[in-house]
């Protein structure tokens, strides 16, 4: 046997090295597209969501030049929403790009990523003067596919000014960050127009309950005669909505022609008539004498009513023309023009209501559909809740999170930073369903990274308020716990970010509260944060714990809080146990105390004793 060592042996060794290191780092890239598709998810407000986007695809991707465009079909094209690189005043130019122009737009009418090394050679190229002397050399645009429509609604680009300088690696990571995009854009699109229905709805309230009550569209449209009636006097009435396939109006309401004649002309062709001339001209049009008019139609089955004057007005629903109504009389002159500023008043209003009436089923599908995605939002969720607590010498830790609905605000994690210490933390962010989830897993994302830089709690909490509130602002507010368990020198060293005041139950039965920090995260750019160390002993329980325990109830009308005195008594009573039989006995108490009234608060505990 040789005794010289074989250079294959070497190569093989150095080989299968590499390969560890590039799985290692493949799963660290993973674990932050999965943080960032979760954070880009809780961001309702749009432009704070293009922000973070552009500030999040960089801890992944180093790009010199940034774009992302919003779908604007109804404007034909690609509507400028962030930009990075670019003169501002060239951007503007460009507010929209049309369908057939740019890499952007050729991404978005291909429904593909395309990845270009040398954009100088591509014809599809729109170059843009740049804030420096670099200029992009490749460019890969992105678009953002809601998948569940097959729909986009946006195109992501990034450039380089280095030639083939985007790999396919980083085509398969704007993919799956892309979904995860349109998906927050059009949560924030959504959320922005359910804000827009609400004012809507408030209008509605205003000009009568006659009509913001209804939302069946036949009972809707009948109700406009006996309203009408009262304001304006009139024998015939015409309300027609315009059926896009067929270019015709289709008269849902006749009012005076007779019941024979209504199912013989129940509909009529939008370019015809003064109805038609109202649609066209997108205003009220007020005729003295429809027979010296050359628009007024006439059909024989309209013929011989013995009308004489009319009143159109357009139905208009955010600049798209989706009906008409119209009046007619047996008199000339019969309408003026401060009917036709009454008729039109009404028909703004009833266009909100017929297209509320309208999307009603279509709201109804939205809200299954949203409630399917809130079971796979509660399911991420879940997953990110630890499904154990860490074994730690010195030490047993047990954990409960009981949810009052199917998505909470509470949330705890640990993390583990060496053998024998651990960070841990737990929270409460403002509401409940998708927004407070969303919003838990942003937080978590944060103090995750945070606690791993090897700072102290007062730190950690100082720069985590900062990041909530620069991506957060103040629509979420949390509340937080941070705290580091030493077992080699038996300390915890703790921030209280605005949280129920944990407490430290002495194996004596001295106790103490947890106090020791500042105000709630999130509320104010620049905040500091104190941090106190405590030193732990044999016997002794640290019990963490979320509002939920606080304001636990009993059933009407009393409603008697739980409190914070009664939480203490439970502690001394129970101090004696291990951690588990302690949360174990916490969660059979109030069940007991609340006796089964319905909860709307979560739930969350976290008891660390020492051993």
């Amino acid at each position: 046997m040789s005794a010289h060592p074989n250079p294959s042996d070497h190569q093989a060794d150095h080989q299968a090295d590499h390969q560890v290191d590039s799985a290692q780092t493949a799963q660290q890239l993973q674990r932050l597209v999965n943080e960032l598709s979760v954070e880009f998810i809780s961001i309702l407000d749009l432009d704070r969501l293009v922000d973070r986007v552009a500030e999040g695809l960089r801890k992944v991707i180093d790009y010199k030049f940034f774009n992302l465009f919003l779908v604007d079909e109804d404007r034909g094209g690609l509507v400028w929403k962030k930009s990075i690189g670019y003169k501002k005043e060239e951007v503007e130019e460009y507010e929209i790009l049309p369908f057939d122009r740019s890499l952007a737009s050729a991404a978005w009418r291909e429904g593909r990523t395309i990845n270009i090394g040398e954009v100088s050679q591509d014809e599809r190229y729109l170059p843009i003067a740049t804030e420096s002397d670099n200029v992009p050399r490749s460019e890969i645009a992105v678009p953002l596919v809601l998948v569940r429509e097959n729909k986009i609604v946006g195109v992501l680009t990034i450039e380089s000014p280095e030639p083939n300088y985007f790999t396919g690696e980083h085509e398969k990571i704007l993919n799956v960050l892309g979904n995860h995009m349109a998906i927050a854009l059009d949560h924030a699109r959504v959320y922005e127009e359910l804000r827009q229905r609400t004012r809507e709805m408030l209008t509605l309230i205003r000009i009568g309950h006659e009509i913001a009550s209804i939302l069946e569209l036949d009972k809707l449209l009948n109700h406009i005669a006996p309203l009408l009636d009262r304001l304006i006097d009139y024998e015939f009435l015409l309300v027609g909505l315009i059926d896009e396939v067929t270019d015709e109006f289709v008269w849902h309401v006749e009012v005076g022609y007779g019941a024979q004649k209504c199912d013989r002309a129940n509909r009529s062709k939008v370019s015809q008539g003064i109805v038609g001339r109202a649609v066209r001209e997108r205003s009220a049009q007020i005729v003295n004498d429809v027979l010296r008019d050359p628009d007024y139609y006439l059909t024989d089955v309209w013929i011989g009513q013995g009308q004489r004057s009319e009143i159109a007005v357009p139905l208009i629903y955010k600049s798209k023309v989706i009906g008409v109504v119209a009046l007619e009389s047996n008199r000339t002159n019969a309408f003026n023009e401060y009917h036709g500023r009454i008729l039109e008043n009404i028909a703004n209003h009833l266009s909100i209501a017929i297209v509320n009436a309208q999307l009603y089923e279509e709201r109804v599908r939205r809200e299954q559909q949203l409630e399917r995605e809130i079971l796979m939002a509660r399911d991420v969720q879940r997953s990110m809740i630890p499904d154990k607590s860490p074994a730690i010498k010195g030490v047993e830790i047990a954990a409960r999170l009981e949810p009052a609905l199917n998505l909470s605000g509470d949330f705890y994690d640990y993390i583990p930073l060496s053998e024998r210490r651990l960070g841990f933390m737990i929270g409460d962010v403002s509401g409940k369903g998708v927004r407070a989830a969303m919003g838990m897993a942003a937080t978590r994302s944060i103090l995750r990274s945070l606690s791993r830089r090897g700072d102290g709690p007062s730190r950690v909490m100082r720069d985590a308020n900062m990041r909530l509130h620069r991506d957060l602002g103040t629509q979420l507010l949390v509340t937080l716990v941070y705290a580091l368990l030493d077992t080699e020198t038996m300390t915890l060293q703790y921030s209280n970010a605005g949280h129920n005041p944990p407490l430290l139950v002495r194996a004596s039965g001295k106790s103490k509260s947890l106090k020791t920090g500042g105000l709630l995260l999130g509320v104010f750019d620049k905040q500091q944060y104190k941090s106190e160390t405590l030193h732990l002993e044999r016997g002794d329980v640290l019990f963490f714990y979320t509002d939920g325990l606080v304001e636990a109830h009993t059933a009407a009308p009393e409603k008697q809080e739980f409190g914070e005195s009664r939480i203490l008594d439970f502690v001394l009573s129970h101090r004696h146990l291990r951690a588990q039989a302690i949360v174990d006995a916490a969660i059979n108490q109030i069940n007991e105390f609340t006796a089964g009234a319905h909860q709307h608060d979560d739930l969350t505990l976290v008891v660390v004793k020492v051993l």
